[in-house]
């Protein structure tokens, strides 16, 4: 049975061991290494404390994790990662489920955004599969969308990226 609970700095090994196992399949999928880094330990410390991390347990075995944080109207998903090993059994579905909970919980927000990686079509899937959509396939204007613009790379440089959003409805 998997448990989630707030990371804390006496779990960054565990996080980077999770960070590094889920980065490899982006590697088989032929994006470089250039393109993404796994988080080193500074990168994961800044990341712990600036956003809200869940880490995902099966018993003492850390498998997964999630990080997010508000960005105006939007609660922005930052990071879902689960080891290689526990994918394809829900843990990323459990945990970005819980980003959903957050952002229900806020009546400040009302749409949770990401960006993801135009060629990861396991996490294209997974994202379409809970409800988010392209940026250029929403209807109608969202609020602040210059937020959403800001979380591309300038100039469009690297592997291909896209932003995605989701409404938070009931």
């Amino acid at each position: 049975m998997l448990v989630l609970s707030p990371a804390t700095g006496h779990d960054l090994s565990a996080l980077q061991a999770i960070e590094r196992s889920a980065t490899d399949l982006y590697y088989e999928a032929g994006i470089s290494r250039a393109a993404i880094l796994p988080r080193d330990e500074a990168d994961m410390r800044g990341l712990l404390g600036q956003t809200t991390i869940l880490l995902a347990r099966d018993g003492d075995d850390a498998i997964g994790y999630v990080s997010y944080y508000p960005r105006g109207p939007y609660l922005h998903l930052e990071e879902i990662a689960v080891r290689r090993d526990r994918q394809r059994r829900g843990a990323g579905r459990l945990l970005a489920g819980q980003v959903l909970a957050a952002a229900r919980a806020d009546p400040q927000c009302s749409h949770l955004s990401l960006v993801a990686f135009c060629r990861a079509g396991w996490a294209l899937g997974l994202y379409a599969s809970l409800g988010f959509r392209p940026l250029a396939a929403h209807a109608g204007p969202l609020p602040h969308a210059e937020l959403l613009a800001e979380l591309l790379p300038e100039g469009g440089a690297g592997e291909p990226r896209q932003v995605m959003v989701m409404p938070v409805g009931p």
